[in-house]
């Protein structure tokens, strides 16, 4: 696998080098919430790769709300936009503004986030069910016999947290009712909440809970303080996540977290790029990317797109 991601690494970087022209198109790459540190993350690599593709990006920050992400979208377009990235705040939300630009006849892609619409938008991004499905599969081969599981989803109506939880609740519910869900909260994607749903639910609750099962790495990180505070030690409760930011790396190698799984943003990211501007200059089909994300563990941990990033 390591070697297969080389080898297309290696000829996007092949790509982009061929495509970078300086020709300055305008394109635009729509988040959901630059408060979530991996927005940021794609939002850091975006840039970079444009500056590499020679092309004026224009990051807009949805801030949480789809009308504003609907509404940044829309200007955008009136401003003179070629191409668009967008990562939908909510699956169906901002798809009238998705089809605005399709009626303009300018390409548009999804990253990370897939939207809803009539015609289809090509996306970018790893496989979120597959992985959902992948993280509950560890979870069942930990504890073969059962366990008791917190849930922490994510925000309700993005495609990321509807798809991971699917695939997460499939994989449970195979493997019979010896795996009881005794918390199933959103969090929202967001640490703070993801740590005060779990300081709320360990009190509360009859007996200690085998795992804390979180649809990403933010609300895991919270829920590792909730366990901090009660003086449990790393391994008492299995925490698992989901995105392999570099926080949760190093989580997992000091033993806080068993596992998470890695959606390889940059790759992602440098994808969806480089197949646009092709798009835009050459006419060149966009054939979008779906893989599934890489199960990240202590014993694949140097695989981690980001594991330059932990600190020592």
């Amino acid at each position: 696998m390591k070697k297969i991601i080389n080898v297309t690494v290696t000829l996007i970087a092949l790509s982009i080098a061929g495509l970078a022209q300086a020709k300055n198109e305008q394109i635009v790459f729509s988040t959901p919430n630059l408060a979530m540190p991996f927005e940021v993350h794609m939002q850091r690599t975006a840039e970079k790769v444009a500056k590499d593709l020679g092309i004026n990006l224009q990051v807009l920050d949805g801030q949480g709300s789809s009308p504003k992400q609907s509404s940044d979208l829309e200007n955008a377009i009136t401003r003179g936009a070629q191409g668009f990235v967008v990562s939908p705040n909510d699956v169906n939300a901002v798809a009238g503004s998705v089809k605005e630009i399709q009626d303009a006849h300018l390409p548009v892609v999804t990253l990370d986030r897939s939207i809803n619409t009539k015609q289809k938008v090509p996306h970018f991004g790893a496989n979120n069910y597959k992985g959902g499905q992948a993280i509950a599969n560890f979870v069942k081969s930990r504890f073969p016999n059962g366990a008791d599981i917190i849930l922490l989803t994510g925000q309700p109506g993005s495609s990321s947290n509807i798809e991971r939880t699917n695939g997460i609740r499939d994989s449970l519910k195979a493997g019979g009712s010896k795996y009881h869900i005794v918390v199933d909260q959103s969090g929202n994607w967001m640490r703070s909440q993801g740590m005060s749903i779990v300081e709320s639910a360990l009190p509360a609750l009859p007996k200690r809970p085998q795992v804390i099962l979180s649809a990403n790495d933010d609300m895991a990180l919270g829920a590792i303080e909730a366990l901090q505070e009660e003086g449990l030690k790393p391994g008492d409760v299995m925490v698992t996540g989901f995105d392999a930011v570099p926080e949760a790396l190093a989580r997992i190698r000091d033993g806080w977290m068993a596992v998470t799984a890695d959606q390889r943003p940059g790759y992602a990211v440098t994808t969806a790029l480089t197949q646009l501007t092709d798009n835009i200059r050459n006419k060149t089909p966009i054939t979008g990317a779906d893989y599934p994300p890489i199960i990240i563990t202590k014993d694949n941990l140097k695989d981690a797109e980001r594991i330059g990033e932990i600190s020592k």
